[in-house]
């Protein structure tokens, strides 16, 4: 493991085709991952609306399909790869990635998370 970076959680304790919420802090999850086979997308769980956590209730971050992340509290929806909002009221940004990789059957993530952009 490299100094710049932190164990996540393991790879088997993430569904594929699931999301979960990981990092808890009070009651809000700082960040969420989304499992698609062996890839692995993490992201601040920040919606670029009016900065609260995304899901409804703990690690309910997807559409009743599994095709794609929603925001439950005002319904904006966003690309599980690349974190682009195409629906709703943000449409046109984007959730803020976490830097991870997936090895040795673990999810690594930077150390230091990114900070949201809230220009209130």
């Amino acid at each position: 493991m490299a100094g710049d970076e932190r164990l996540l959680c393991a790879l088997a304790d993430l569904a594929d085709g699931q999301s979960r919420g990981l990092l808890r802090e009070g009651n809000d999850d700082r960040v969420f991952a989304v499992r698609r086979g062996h890839e692995v997308f993490v992201w601040l769980n920040d919606c670029p609306h009016n900065h609260r956590p995304l899901e409804f209730m703990q690690d309910r971050f997807l559409s009743a399909d599994g095709g794609h992340i929603v925001c439950y509290a005002h319904s904006a929806h966003f690309d599980i790869r690349t974190g682009a909002c195409f629906a709703g009221p943000c449409e046109g940004d984007r959730l803020i990635p976490v830097r991870s990789r997936v090895a040795d059957g673990a999810v690594w993530i930077a150390r230091e998370l990114p900070t949201p952009f809230d220009p209130s």
